[in-house]
């Protein structure tokens, strides 16, 4: 099984790079990062642009306009872009335990 992780950011660069950062020490590797960006400014991106090359799993940037707090909105956007069997969504502010991903993947059924 493969997976996709979901967080949300809104012009949070420092969480941000430490989220991205954290799953570098991942135990189980096949897995995709894709960003709910609820409207972030420019610096967002340029940060994702300078992250992406040091990672071997795709890092994925789902943007919208901002027009106020849209979280769902954006979510829904990145879950449409998921290309893995399984989605995690987690928050913009958490660095994952390196078993995280694993953990999730050891007890998880399809369809559910």
């Amino acid at each position: 099984m493969t997976a996709s992780v979901i967080f949300s950011t809104y012009n949070s660069e420092d969480w941000l790079e430490k989220t991205i950062i954290g799953f570098s020490v991942q135990t189980f590797k096949d897995f995709e990062i894709i960003i709910a960006d609820d409207g972030s400014n420019e610096e967002t991106a340029i940060l994702i642009a300078l992250l992406r090359p040091q990672f071997t799993m795709p890092i994925i940037h789902s943007w919208q306009e901002d027009n106020g707090f849209r979280l769902s909105r954006s979510r829904n956007k990145a879950v449409a872009l998921a290309s893995h069997d399984y989605i995690i969504l987690i928050d913009g502010d958490m660095v994952l335990d390196k078993h995280f991903i694993a953990d999730h993947l050891e007890v998880a059924q399809p369809g559910y």
